[in-house]
């Protein structure tokens, strides 16, 4: 985990630097130990410290105003950029973690840090680079409700029934209503996210696929997708997993 953060220069275990008589507007002076952390000392209206595990000796220029209202450069160590401009990132991500949480009073105190604050503390990061990768505006509710109803719709097996199967036909009848008709049975949020972790296995038994069947064509492959855990069709003629997995609705044009 990368850090920084500014630091008293009266705290135990720092080495001394240059006196800050000796020193005028823009001068720096540090020293790194053999851990990796860098201790920076720079002089701006008044000695301004840091500490950083991942900064070195790189310099840039920031504006700096005057009494008389002008702007100048000063020289200024690549740390004093960084720590401007990710300031606050703390207090962020506590106002994101607080503003749906879901914390829990217990009388242990280990129950609320590993059943609450660490999961949370999980979903923030995963929520603020979401929004990055995606550069798409996005509240944190509806992002968390995505994630819910990815967990909670995530297709699974139906285990098989033992003994002999009822003559009514009420269980066939039940799970044919369930679905609706036109969608698959695993939602968008699992087929069309997290592209990575779909691959297509092989297994002994056949199932129908489920693609072919919204077409109303007779197809039973030996290929599943391992994430959506549906059977689809993979062969030299068809590639049902490239259309399922990338597209949001599959043209029937696809599998001729």
């Amino acid at each position: 985990m990368y850090a920084v953060s500014t630091i008293r220069p009266d705290r135990l275990g720092l080495p001394k630097l240059i006196d800050d008589k000796k020193m005028k507007r823009g001068d720096l002076d540090y020293q790194i130990s053999d851990q990796g952390i860098s201790f920076f000392k720079w002089k701006d209206n008044r000695s301004v410290h840091f500490l950083s595990n991942y900064h070195g000796n790189d310099t840039c220029k920031v504006q700096r105003r005057l009494k008389d209202g002008t702007k100048i450069n000063v020289t200024a160590p690549i740390v004093v950029k960084d720590y401007n401009g990710r300031m606050g990132g703390i207090d962020k991500a506590d106002m994101l973690r607080a503003i749906y949480d879901r914390d829990r009073k217990s009388k242990k105190w280990w129950h609320g840090l590993f059943f609450f604050a660490v999961p949370e503390i999980a979903y923030v990061i995963s929520y603020i680079s979401y929004v990055e990768a995606r550069r798409e505006k996005m509240s944190s509710l509806e992002y968390k409700r995505c994630i819910t109803k990815g967990l909670l719709t995530k297709s699974k097996p139906r285990p098989k029934r033992k003994g002999r199967p009822k003559s009514n036909g009420d269980e066939q009848t039940f799970f044919a209503k369930k679905r609706r008709k036109g969608n698959l049975s695993v939602p968008n949020d699992v087929r069309l996210e997290n592209r990575g972790c779909h691959w297509p296995t092989f297994v002994s038994n056949r199932g129908r696929c489920e693609f072919c069947a919204l077409k109303n064509i007779q197809s039973k492959p030996h290929s599943k997708c391992s994430t959506c855990n549906i059977f689809l069709c993979i062969n030299e003629k068809k590639n049902v997993f490239t259309i399922i997995i990338k597209c949001e609705f599959p043209p029937l044009l696809c599998i001729k």
